[in-house]
């Protein structure tokens, strides 16, 4: 769920409670207290107490001694630093990505810290805007300190601290502080070195949502701040113009910048067609989207994103042809495996084989590219980069499409190891192969189906959408059932390729066995099973039985391996 902004809730509080009369207050109240857990009553207590509204003087911050503290912090923490030894459990690198139970160097830090930012926190509340752009300034340097080892204060760890809001009453606060002929400039480098602090962008309306008091010459700041934006370059003046043209001009502004100044800022079409969506306006969202397709070079990968925009609102209008040819683009910009299947099932039936070899040919002509990128002075967030692609989704489109054959000759090119790269498919077309050749690819055994699915799951980098990776495979899995409904073989042809998996199986079964590759002898065991059981399908049960008896005879010594090929077996083999 997105945060809500502290002005938004804050206002929404405010309205809740002029809603409200005084018994609904209290049944409120009461109803809190109920689930209320039995440790936390008494500070619920506490804070149904009288209050008195404060007053500055009263909650005044010392600057110096606020300012002071944290000074002396850093100068503690410099020192711990300078004397700090490396974790030899890591050989002297640091990972901040090891276990929660490791030992921080630095704990000891967070509990300080935290109060002080409670502090920063407390100045900015009160108006002392000034501390709390120094306090903040000087705690988030604090923050980005490291030693030699690359360690130092994970914010995250920081108890109760809302880094995205910290940041933007820093950045509200040299807003407010800085002269008006300064302003824009000095919210510029305040949200850069904000950017820095965090790792990740901060925009300006958060900067405005941070406080129920508003910024101050808003109206005059707006042309001024979009006019700077214009002459910067990069990812963040990007989106911090775009921004600002969507609050200021809404819709018609993000289309009229798109237009004038697309190839410098390509983002501003998403934007554009996001809020044409928003507003439900499918039917300019189609247009302006084949606007931006008209605009944009071929090699923007971010034509993807714009073709996606135009499939959904095809979709609303029952528009089939732009809603095939919105997918065919998509998939040429940033081909991926959902990408793909998208295009089939946007096909008849009786094309779908053709669709299939023609996007096994634009991947075979993109690959052949040159790497490196499109080059756009001051593109944005990265969307130059051309379109990438990958054998594995290669193989996909030319075993969709038919071209087995082709399939088959690149696979058996590639060694019997290293099937885990995306550069490899020979595990994904002798899976196939197995598949194809048991007659019942929606009744597989349970060895088969495993190893199936492996290859199919395999191609998780490559799915667009990674949060839905298991419906991916079963689609994938659903797809390929079709396909073999449309796919013969004689008898000569099954034979050879039947003897061509029996044959890298057992020398991918040689190379990890008898190089001692203990991690794999599990996928050894499960791919000379899958053969067998793939022979049983096909009424030659002896002959899978000879395969495995023959493959144990060459490892009688290998107890582990063994172990491994029994329990795949099971008791059938």
């Amino acid at each position: 769920m997105e945060k809500m902004p502290l002005k938004t809730f804050l206002e929404a509080v405010e309205q809740q409670i002029i809603a409200c009369s005084v018994e609904d207050l209290r049944a409120i109240l009461r109803g809190m207290a109920q689930e209320t857990v039995p440790a936390g009553r008494a500070s619920f207590l506490q804070k149904l107490g009288p209050r008195v509204a404060p007053t500055a003087p009263e909650f005044e911050i010392d600057s110096d001694e606020l300012l002071g503290e944290i000074a002396d912090l850093a100068d503690e923490l410099q020192e711990a630093m300078e004397n700090a030894e490396p974790d030899e459990s890591e050989e002297g690198w640091y990972d901040n990505d090891s276990d929660e139970d490791d030992e921080d160097p630095y704990e000891e830090f967070l509990t300080p810290l935290a109060r002080l930012f409670d502090q920063a926190q407390a100045a900015f509340d009160y108006g002392n805007l000034t501390l709390a752009r120094d306090a903040y300034q000087a705690l988030f340097d604090v923050c980005n300190e490291e030693d030699d080892y690359g360690r130092g204060i994970q914010i995250n760890q920081i108890e109760n601290l809302d880094q995205d809001e910290s940041l933007a009453r820093y950045s509200f606060a040299v807003y407010s502080l800085a002269p008006a002929d300064q302003r824009v400039e000095q919210l510029y480098d305040a949200l850069l070195q904000a950017n820095q602090w965090s790792g990740k962008r901060i925009l300006f309306n958060q900067v405005m949502q941070i406080s129920l008091s508003p910024l101050p010459d808003l109206a005059a700041f707006w042309p001024v701040w979009i006019a700077f934006l214009k002459e910067q370059s990069g990812a963040d003046a990007s989106a911090w113009l775009r921004e600002a043209v969507r609050l200021t001009q809404g819709t018609d502004g993000l289309a009229v910048l798109a237009r004038a100044e697309g190839m410098r800022h390509p983002r501003a079409y998403l934007d554009w067609l996001d809020g044409l969506t928003q507003e439900k306006q499918f039917a300019q969202v189609l247009t302006g989207a084949q606007e931006a397709l008209q605009a944009l070079p071929k090699e923007l990968a971010i034509r993807a994103d714009i073709a996606d925009r135009l499939c959904t609102a095809a979709l609303h209008l029952n528009d089939t042809a732009a809603l095939r040819a919105g997918g065919w683009e998509a998939f040429l910009a940033n081909p991926t495996l959902s990408r793909l299947l998208d295009v089939r099932d946007a096909t008849p039936t009786a094309e779908r084989l053709a669709q299939m070899q023609r996007a096994a040919a634009a991947l075979q002509e993109l690959r052949a590219r040159p790497r490196g990128s499109f080059y756009s002075p001051g593109n944005d967030d990265g969307l130059a980069d051309i379109s990438r692609s990958d054998q594995t989704l290669l193989a996909h489109a030319m075993l969709l499409g038919g071209d087995w054959r082709e399939a088959h000759r690149l696979a058996a090119a590639e060694p019997v190891l290293g099937w885990s790269s995306m550069e490899s498919i020979q595990g994904l077309v002798l899976s196939f192969f197995l598949v194809w050749l048991s007659g019942k690819p929606s009744a597989l055994p349970a060895v088969l189906a495993q190893l199936w699915r492996e290859q199919l799951s395999s191609v998780q980098w490559i799915i667009y959408d990674m949060e839905n990776n298991s419906a991916q495979v079963k689609r994938l899995e659903a797809t390929y059932i079709d396909l073999f409904g449309q796919l013969s073989l004689d008898a000569d042809q099954q034979e050879s390729l039947l003897e061509w998996c029996v044959e890298i199986a057992n020398r991918r079964v040689d190379a990890i066995v008898g190089g001692q590759h203990r991690k794999s002898y599990d996928k050894a065991a499960k791919l000379i099973v899958a053969c067998a059981e793939t022979l049983g399908l096909r009424g030659e049960t002896p002959r899978g039985r000879a395969l495995l008896s023959d493959v144990r005879g060459r490892f009688p010594r290998h107890r582990a391996f063994l172990s491994e090929l029994d329990g795949a077996a099971g008791k059938r083999w």
